[in-house]
């Protein structure tokens, strides 16, 4: 495969800040994305530099520039729209990371542009596995769609939409962990600039509203293109673009055909995702992942059971001058005069939409499009059904079956799972993804086949999973910041306490029997989740010794800069040249005097960094004067290189 190029991209080996460039990992229409490579730490990061090619250019100096006065709105726009994102990206990385969304870990300007800094993803893109010929089934796929909906649907919740979704921004690691990376036209909304030199949006990909700016955008645009990508992992091939199927009505719906392998809630659920107009699709990644799943209740109601409706008899033909009962007329109106009536057996028989056909004016006609939504039929637009005034005559209505005990069973411990989230101060978007499960449970309580233990199990381990990534993720926090710290006492003590509650809820985990049911896997999710607040209680107690901590790290490095400043400085003390010197002696004169001055600019910015260490309240502010600190560090080690190398010529 070839490597992504760009004549504009950084070369390799620059240094932004405490990163050095290794190579070009991507190359967009907003952004280069590189690899780098600390230098205190040699950890391996991605780094991505706001470039919008098309109205941008890098100057000599490797300043980015926008490329005419027209070109400075937008330019600035994006900028502006590229720190907003990324610092909402890092906010949904806390209090730990989603594991299938791309994690921010700092942001910094330089060059007249911005650089995000974010972990290092290793694994194939979705695009290189259809490449290759990789060929899904529905559960392999799901494996991959589901994880990428639920991490969009906590960026959802936080405001961000991704806006260009596309098998390229999707990788799959060798555990098979999917992740959906590049959110850099999240940041774009074409109404918030008068320019249109840039393209907002990749065909096929792009939903009806990324080309028509009177439609909203919304979650549902980003469902549209998840749901293309199920399409083309289908299919193997991409489906005509939204305006095509609009105006040209080229295309086949997913479900007009057998996919071996792919059930009709699968084909159906992609459908409904490729709605044309924003209206008909799913207005949630919630609601669009229930259609997977097949419809609760209420979906029912608005979806898929008008097939499932009694024969009924067609009214008498009304005269001309009669109008059509309203379709929302109320069902006692129509009891009034009922039809005529049916033997039981053909009061029970189901219809198909075929047969809908047939039905006169007041019954509700379902309408197949190429998207197979209608508004009306949306979750957005739903109903509920008016309460029905009595059994029609000669129907018999048999009670449904009482739920079993185990599926009642899993609900309540469910809901118990629910509560005890809150109490223990879990995350919202944790919270709210055990509350659809706990209504998933409720939902399918009492259905044939064993749904409710199915899920609650799903859920019991969702929440094993939950936790234990939130554990890791502060524990290795803790060792991060208090596990090189040896002289001071009560952080020694903090870490000891943090390892201790790790350990006593691992165990907690790990002696928990295993669940022979639904209910018993939620139950020993619960017993695990009460361990959980010692463990909260000794990561807090951790946290209150970062300041102190981190003070004293910053203080060590202000120590080490001002080492080498000093020394740069007394580099560029020596006498002047004699008038008989050397060319090349001269040159080393300025070179060190150039450094020297320099370096005691430097003096000025690390006062004020320490300054503000001094009056902090908030570790992430001596996090960002420590970043900045370093990248203080790193030029005057080459300041002090550069004047090393100049006294040893100027001997």
């Amino acid at each position: 495969m070839n490597a992504p190029y760009s004549n504009k991209a950084l070369p390799k080996g620059v240094i932004l800040r405490e990163w050095r460039l290794e190579e070009v990992l991507g190359v967009g229409g907003f952004g280069i994305v590189y690899r780098g490579r600390g230098t205190y730490f040699d950890e391996m990061v991605a780094i991505k530099e706001y470039f919008p090619s098309a109205i941008s250019d890098r100057l000599e100096d490797e300043t980015v520039k926008p490329t005419d006065s027209s070109s400075e709105e937008l330019y600035a726009l994006g900028l502006r729209k590229f720190v907003e994102e990324a610092k909402i990206l890092w906010q949904l990385s806390q209090p730990e990371r989603h594991p299938n969304i791309v994690s921010v870990r700092s942001l910094f300007e330089f060059h007249g542009t911005a650089y995000m800094v974010m972990d290092f993803e290793s694994g194939v893109s979705l695009s290189q596995m259809l490449r290759d010929g990789r060929r899904f089934d529905e559960q392999s796929l799901m494996a991959v769609l589901r994880p990428i909906a639920e991490g969009l649907d906590r960026a959802h919740r936080a405001g961000v939409l991704h806006r260009d979704i596309k098998p390229p921004n999707i990788l799959v690691d060798d555990q098979g962990r999917p992740v959906l990376i590049d959110f850099g036209s999240a940041r774009f909304d074409a109404g918030d600039a008068t320019s249109t030199k840039v393209t907002f949006y990749t065909p096929p990909y792009a939903a009806l509203e990324q080309y028509v700016k009177t439609y909203a955008q919304g979650p549902w645009t980003d469902i549209y293109a998840l749901a293309v990508v199920a399409y083309q992992c289908v299919t193997g091939e991409k489906p005509p673009e939204v305006l095509e199927r609009l105006h040209g009505g080229v295309g086949q719906p997913l479900s007009s055909r057998d996919w071996p392998g792919f059930s009709p809630n699968f084909t159906k659920a992609v459908d409904i995702g490729m709605g044309i107009r924003p209206g008909e699709r799913p207005q949630s990644i919630a609601d669009w992942l229930r259609l997977f799943d097949g419809a609760g209740p209420e979906d029912d109601l608005t979806r898929i059971s008008i097939a499932s409706l009694p024969v009924m008899e067609p009214p008498p033909t009304a005269p001309a001058a009669t109008p059509a009962p309203s379709m929302a007329a109320e069902p006692k109106a129509v009891a009034a005069e009922p039809a005529k009536a049916k033997p039981a057996s053909a009061a029970k028989r189901k219809v198909s939409v075929r047969d809908l056909g047939a039905v006169a004016a007041g019954v509700v006609l379902l309408a197949v499009g190429v998207g197979f939504g209608v508004n009306a039929l949306m979750p957005k637009h739903r109903v509920a059904p008016a309460a029905p005034a009595g059994p029609a005559p000669g129907l018999v209505i048999t009670p449904a079956p009482a739920a079993p005990a185990a599926g009642q069973q899993a609900s309540t411990e469910a809901q118990g799972l629910v509560q005890d989230a809150r109490a223990a101060g879990r995350p919202a978007a944790e919270i709210a993804t055990l509350s659809d499960a706990a209504q998933k449970i409720a939902a399918s309580t009492g259905q044939p086949g064993g749904q409710a233990d199915s899920e609650a199990k799903g859920m019991a381990a969702h929440e094993a999973a939950a936790l234990d990534r939130a554990v890791q993720s502060q524990a290795r926090e803790v060792e991060r910041v208090l596990g090189k710290t040896a002289d001071n006492p009560d952080a020694v003590r903090a870490l000891a306490a943090v390892r201790d509650a790790r350990a006593k809820l691992a165990a907690e985990a790990a002696g928990a029997p295993k669940a022979a049911d639904g209910a018993a896997a939620l139950q020993g999710a619960r017993r695990t989740l009460a361990a959980y607040p010692d463990f909260a209680g000794a990561y807090a107690a951790a946290q209150a010794q970062y300041l102190p901590v981190e003070r004293s790290q910053f203080t060590a490095l202000v120590a080490r800069l001002r080492t080498t400043e000093d020394s740069v400085t007394a580099l560029g003390a020596g006498p002047k040249p004699g008038l008989f010197a050397s060319a090349a002696h001269k040159r080393a004169y300025q070179t060190l005097k150039a450094n020297a001055d320099q370096a005691r600019a430097r003096q000025a910015q690390i006062e004020t960094l320490s300054s503000t260490v001094a009056a902090a309240t908030d570790v992430r502010a001596i996090d960002g004067a420590t970043k900045e600190a370093q990248g203080v560090g790193q030029a005057l080690d080459a300041l002090y290189a550069s004047s090393s190398e100049a006294a040893q010529q100027a001997k």
